[in-house]
């Protein structure tokens, strides 16, 4: 009796799933194991129970941000699967599944008749568990998560789906989708504390002890509707189709951020020396910040595309696209202050973006055409060309309200205005062959080469009262967008298969300012080349060795004003990644995988370029390559899989996966934050699937997590056990 690829792991799939992304996250994409087919049956209609529990010790929020579960656990209908043939020529199918906890629900009915077409309703949901805990700073183990760290965000569609295929007609098809995303998630835009445990940064001390490590959270509001209508016909050898469509989105999000919470200045406001020899709670005042976006489009349009087979050898493509786009943004950014006056602490409420008001309207014209040719039987080439223009206008206005005076609790509202046109053009030639003119090889090529041009023109948001027409900018917009690879697959035997890629990206922006109102003058420029290589090894059939190497190098170009300040080189990055996977087969009763990621990922900027800033008269000097780090993000997964055949009808496996980062250094704190993420995670569990009957299939695992993360000073580590269960029985 042998076994599905990781069918186990798949009725396990609450638990399983969730104990794969608890202790190793990153695998998510790892290639899958490959394993014979078992003897379990394939119910064509079915309906499966199932349940889990987990008894966590530590932070909870944690758990759940990570596991993808709820930590008190659910239960439900993991799955449902019905179909039945209504008559000779109807058939019926209902899918659906309804799991408490993880709140995720799918309902959705089928109805095909042959020769005539297909109506499918559906609604699905399903939540994504957040963890709102911010940074931990190591001095003094500071650490100001949300007063409520669980955040959870609910995702939701609802669709209806028809299509009329009759015998020698156009096919027609209608589809209207509404998807939903509501809920609460956590911010990476942190909040500012002084609660570091560092000395106030009054000269000659250059550094400032303020860290933005304090929680901030956003509360999103989406909804996105699409409806669309299409027609596909096909006559001899030409074949034509037609859609129309209309997108609407509403979205209206607000973050929410505190700055120096707890900290108020004494009245009147000290000097910055009699600051520094003051508390941390008296060196800033405490700032609630709102900011809260809206944005509400609407886009209509249509696209059509003919095929047409000139010869056994030729095919002709082309298309069309046209696309109008209305966009409305709506928000402010209300700032409460908690002032310090003679009379005692006031909150002011200022607003940097007050009724925020504005729109645009973008025109889109596309269209393409392709050659597909098959030069040889061994060689195929295919041309494409695309084109497009688009055409932008928007303007918008809000309002400044500002505190002054001293104290700063005096409130003056300035008006605010500006407008923006950007006409530009694109053409992309992309050309993509292939070759498999010599034994036991195939190589190919595909490249693309995205050029567009244009011309904006802008003013800064001005004061309509004190000027007519603010700052006006003209400026050329260019870029280049490259994208080229080139590689091969080799089988030299059935006992070894080599591939192997060269690829090389380019990207370039330039915006040159012309005429009187001479606008910006920049340059970002980046390339990245690398090559990607894998190898498999089957020394016997029940054995097979696959290993993987990927390896790739980037240059990053800034600049501000040429040709007074050339470019310069504003980061560097290097990425190699070498993963292996070793799969046995030994008998039909025993299978094993065992898989490990390494990856080592780098962002420099100026480190070590930096050195030390020189001393002033009014400033120390401070090493500034402590202060501006590379960025890494190296860590290791490993994960092994042994599953055995106990008997006919009883499968067990059992499985361990583990994940490690080791990219945080505490000694920076001094001088800067240290983001980097040091953590250990592994996960053990055991399983056990049997059949009972022709119709009923149960499957239970059981495992232990446990989780410690010292990048948030061990605060939000976890651990202990997780049980699944499940009951399948036919319908």
């Amino acid at each position: 009796m042998n076994a599905k690829t990781l069918h186990f792991i798949r009725s396990a799939g609450l638990v399983a799933g969730a104990m794969v992304a608890l202790s190793c996250p990153r695998l998510a994409g790892a290639e899958k194991t490959t394993i014979p087919s078992d003897a379990f049956p394939d119910f064509d209609s079915y309906i499966k129970l199932s349940g889990q529990a987990a008894s966590i010790t530590g932070d909870g929020a944690a758990f759940q941000s990570r596991a993808k579960l709820p930590q008190d656990g659910g239960a439900g209908i993991e799955d449902l699967h019905y179909s039945k043939d209504t008559s000779k020529d109807v058939t019926l199918t209902i899918d659906g599944h309804a799991l408490t906890g993880t709140e995720d629900y799918l309902g959705q009915v089928n109805w095909t008749k042959n020769e005539v077409g297909k109506l499918e309703i559906g609604y699905k949901r399903f939540r994504t568990f957040y963890d709102g805990v911010g940074g931990f700073f190591p001095l003094n183990s500071n650490w100001q998560k949300l007063n409520n760290e669980v955040l959870n965000l609910d995702r939701s569609k609802f669709w209806i789906d028809a299509t009329v295929a009759l015998p020698n007609l156009p096919v027609f098809s209608v589809k209207y989708t509404n998807e939903l995303r509501n809920g609460k998630k956590d911010s990476t835009i942190w909040g500012t504390t002084d609660f570091t445990g560092l000395p106030y940064n009054a000269a000659p001390i250059a550094v400032t002890p303020s860290r933005k490590s304090v929680a901030s959270w956003i509360n999103v509001g989406e909804r996105h509707q699409n409806v669309e209508a299409s027609v596909k016909h096909t006559i001899k050898n030409v074949t034509m189709a037609l859609t129309v469509f209309h997108d609407e989105t509403t979205n209206l999000d607000t973050r929410y951020v505190m700055l120096y919470p707890g900290e108020t200045l004494p009245f009147p406001t000290p000097t910055a020396a009699a600051i520094a020899a003051l508390p941390a709670t008296q060196w800033h005042n405490q700032v609630q910040q709102q900011q809260t976006d809206g944005m509400a489009t609407k886009t209509s349009g249509a696209t059509g595309t003919g095929e047409v087979a000139l010869s056994k050898t030729l095919k002709l493509s082309i298309g069309g696209a046209y696309q109008m786009v209305r966009n409305a943004i709506t928000g402010d950014r209300p700032l409460t202050t908690w002032t310090p006056t003679a009379s005692g602490v006031q909150l002011i409420n200022t607003d940097n973006n007050y009724n925020l008001a504005g729109g645009s309207a973008v025109k889109v014209l596309t269209g393409n055409v392709a050659l597909d040719w098959n030069v040889t039987k061994d060689l195929f080439a295919k041309l494409a060309f695309k084109g497009e223009d688009e055409y932008i206008r928007g303007s918008s206005t809000y309002t400044v309200v500002a505190a002054s005076g001293t104290p700063a609790v005096t409130l003056a509202s300035t008006p605010r205005l500006g407008w923006a046109k950007l006409n530009q053009n694109s053409s992309t030639p992309v050309l993509d062959v292939r070759y498999n003119g010599i034994k036991d090889v195939s190589l190919y090529f595909n490249g693309s080469q995205r050029s567009l041009s244009g011309t904006e023109k802008d003013t800064s948001h001005y004061n309509p009262l004190t000027a007519q027409s603010g700052t006006l900018a003209n400026n050329n917009v260019s870029e280049d967008h490259g994208d080229y690879a080139f590689g091969g697959n080799w089988r030299q035997s059935r006992f070894l298969t080599v591939r192997g890629e060269l690829f090389q990206k380019n990207h370039q922006t330039e915006s040159a300012g012309f005429g009187p109102n001479l606008g910006d003058y920049y340059l970002l420029d980046n390339h990245f080349k690398g090559v990607k290589l894998t190898g498999i090894v089957n020394p016997v059939a029940t054995l097979a060795f696959t290993a993987r190497y990927v390896h790739q190098t980037g240059k990053m170009q800034v600049t501000g004003y040429l040709p007074t300040y050339p470019a310069f080189d504003s980061c560097n990055a290097k990425n190699d990644i070498i993963a292996g996977t070793i799969d046995w087969n030994p008998s039909k009763l025993v299978y094993a995988q065992a898989n490990v990621n390494v990856v080592y990922n780098n962002l420099n900027t100026i480190y070590p370029r930096a050195g030390i800033t020189v001393a002033t008269s009014t400033v120390s000097a401070y090493d500034t390559n402590r202060v501006l780090q590379d960025s890494k993000n190296n860590y290791v997964t490993t994960s092994f899989l042994l599953g055995f055949v106990l008997d006919k009808h009883t499968d067990m496996q059992a499985q361990y996966t583990d994940y490690r980062a080791n990219n945080g250094d505490p000694a920076l704190a001094a001088l800067t934050m240290p983001y980097g993420v040091s953590a250990h995670d592994y996960m053990a569990t055991i399983g056990i699937k049997h059949q009972i009957n022709d119709k009923l299939v149960i499957n239970a695992k059981i495992g232990y997590a446990n989780s410690n993360n010292d990048t948030t000073g061990g605060l939000t580590n976890y651990k202990g056990p997780l049980a699944y269960v499940s009951i399948e029985h036919a319908l």
